[in-house]
């Protein structure tokens, strides 16, 4: 089939355009019990995969943060490990809320990443470690959170070590 304009004259136009019959095929209709359904399930999906992904990075760390957690009451701790962007020294990094400023007591902050040291020996293998890092935080309503930083490396730690065997310590 084509459409002729027709000008004036009545004769075709020259650049008459010819239209094809168009295959008018029904849009794919989905039923709304099927789309609550794959929605359910994909919710489902990514819940499991979010549960397996945090047991299995937090597992190796539990009994220290829990260990933390006991010592020091109310104290939120997070022990994370591993390398940063899978490149760099292998580091066990824990955060803690304490309730002094960290930068102004800080003969009650050293005391405080001493026993935190102490236990991650206890809990943790910190021969496969290169560097300790300890966070201790104060929040402080309607201020700055204040944050004093301990690192430790794999030669301070084992210095450390050796000095406590010598002096008999665990």
């Amino acid at each position: 089939m084509t459409v002729r304009n027709l000008s004036d004259s009545g004769e075709a136009d020259r650049n008459s355009i010819p239209i094809e019959p168009q295959d008018s095929k029904p849009p794919l209709v989905v039923s709304g019990r099927y789309v609550v359904i794959g929605l359910l399930v994909l919710g489902t999906i990514a819940t499991i995969l979010l549960f397996v992904y945090w047991d299995l990075q937090t597992k190796p760390f539990r009994p220290l943060r829990e260990a933390i957690g006991r010592k020091f009451r109310h104290s939120r701790p997070n022990v994370e490990g591993g390398r940063p962007k899978g490149r760099g020294p292998w580091t066990l990094r824990i955060s803690m809320t304490v309730k002094f400023p960290p930068f102004e007591d800080s003969l009650r902050a050293t005391e405080v990443f001493d026993q935190i040291v102490e236990l991650a020996r206890q809990h943790h293998d910190l021969a496969e470690v290169d560097r300790v890092e300890v966070n201790l935080i104060q929040f402080v309503p309607q201020e700055v959170a204040k944050t004093r930083q301990f690192i430790w490396d794999a030669r301070q730690l084992d210095e450390l070590t050796k000095e406590n065997k010598a002096d008999g310590s665990p």
